[in-house]
């Protein structure tokens, strides 16, 4: 991997230099440190299975709602619930049943990974390929990429002209390191 995006690319992207330039006060650093210690406490508390089940349940059907509902996604939380137990929403809201799917999976993906195995990779352009492939598994012409490979065409999202598609891999390098 590059450590460093290329003189070109550099020039060309340089909102995209993903390097630090603010500092920390004291105030701040006071208040991070006051938050580790809470979620190390809360980490700590013991509870009991079923109330971890539920916890866990909850969370993954609200982040699937929030992370859908980015992308305009209109199911609610009790359909969510439904899907994540095996169930079908009705035919014209199969696509969205579908990207919920694969969203589920790729969250249990990461949880069996980071919490159960207690594994973190390193964030690679493979594994954001893994994942991408996982959120766009049998989405057809409802998805405009293809799944697990970077764009290769160019893109506008509002205003905001994205990167050329020949510098995405550099780019998500360096991102990455």
């Amino acid at each position: 991997m590059s450590r460093f995006l290329s003189a070109n690319l550099t020039m060309k992207y340089s909102h995209l230099l993903f390097k630090r330039n603010w500092e920390i006060s004291s105030k701040s650093l006071l208040l991070l440190g006051q938050c580790q210690a809470y979620v190390k406490a809360i980490s700590n508390t013991p509870i009991l299975p079923d109330h971890y089940s539920q916890l866990l349940n909850l969370s993954l059907v609200k982040g699937a709602q929030a992370t859908t509902a980015i992308e305009g996604n209109t199911l609610t939380q009790e359909e969510i619930e439904k899907i994540r137990e095996g169930q079908h929403v009705t035919p014209s809201k199969e696509y969205q049943e579908i990207e919920v799917k694969n969203i589920l999976d790729a969250f249990n993906e990461l949880l069996k990974n980071v919490v159960v195995k207690d594994r973190s990779d390193l964030l690679t352009p493979s594994l954001i390929k893994r994942f991408h492939l996982m959120v766009g598994k049998n989405l057809g012409k409802y998805l405009d990429a293809i799944p697990g490979r970077f764009r290769e065409d160019s893109r506008i999202v509002g205003t905001y002209k994205c990167p050329d598609h020949q510098d995405v891999p550099e780019l998500i390098e360096n991102l990455c390191d």
